[in-house]
């Protein structure tokens, strides 16, 4: 395993460990549409403050983030990945205070749901995502190939090959009524981390081609329903996103760099 630590003191990893828990919980956010900067939310989860103008919802987004980030280290202790924990990581990004039978919190969606897309004639169409009923079945198959989360001594290519595999797989599922995209970047990172290897941060200002990328990927891939036996299709649009995600790995590097200097 890399010890991507070498030389570092204590003091230094915390502090890289605190910069990436800022920048981590920034970019995600905001890639879902959070308006908190950068500086506020370092501010928020490193000193509680509330940032004004800003809403109620967006500082829960930023702290529950946070605290699914700890959830994640936690969760490097152990060698399966089991319901309850992924139940555990949606409670804690949700930011729902009123309870709506139709939003469960912690467990999967009972309503049908979609969005619409982007089409390269600049068209918009509509994206459905598998119905309820039907995600148990999928999740079955998710859970069977990416509950194993025990470190395999893998090289950087072939964990971001396993994270891209986990994240089309997670959000083409799309199991929740909300917070899937969080939720995907955040549990792929598992087997970077596992494996001795920095999470991968998506920049924010590549949000549009990163969405579009997951966008195509769905529009040209067999819908996802019970009777599908793999979620995953390895077509040139999953080497795609490949490739992004590959190129994406630099921005905690980055980070890691500048502390090292």
């Amino acid at each position: 395993m890399p010890n991507i630590y070498n030389g570092m003191t204590k003091t230094a990893i915390k502090t890289f460990m605190d910069e990436l828990k800022v920048q981590w919980t920034y970019a995600s956010n905001a890639i879902e549409g959070n308006t908190i900067s950068l500086g506020e939310t370092a501010f928020i989860i490193e000193y509680g403050l509330t940032i004004k103008g800003k809403s109620v919802r967006e500082h829960n987004e930023v702290l529950g983030h946070s605290r699914a980030i700890d959830i994640i280290y936690k969760l490097l202790d152990k060698d399966v990945l089991s319901k309850d924990d992924v139940f555990k990581l949606h409670t804690a990004i949700q930011t729902n205070i009123v309870i709506d039978s139709e939003c469960p919190i912690g467990d999967y969606k009972v309503v049908e749901n979609g969005r619409y897309v982007l089409q390269d004639d600049d068209s918009r169409k509509y994206q459905a995502y598998p119905i309820p009923v039907d995600i148990e079945h999928l999740m079955l198959i998710w859970f069977n190939e990416f509950s194993d989360i025990s470190n395999k001594n893998i090289s950087l290519e072939d964990s971001i090959e396993k994270y891209t595999r986990c994240h089309i797989g997670f959000t083409s599922i799309h199991p929740f009524f909300d917070g899937n995209g969080r939720l995907a970047r955040l549990l792929s990172n598992i087997y970077m981390l596992k494996n001795g290897y920095l999470p991968i941060i998506i920049n924010n200002e590549n949000r549009e081609e990163y969405i579009k990328l997951l966008s195509t990927y769905n529009m040209h891939s067999e819908p996802l329903a019970k009777k599908s036996e793999a979620i995953i299709e390895e077509n040139d649009c999953f080497k795609n996103i490949y490739e992004f995600f590959k190129s994406e790995y630099k921005n905690s590097q980055a980070i890691l760099d500048e502390i090292k200097r």
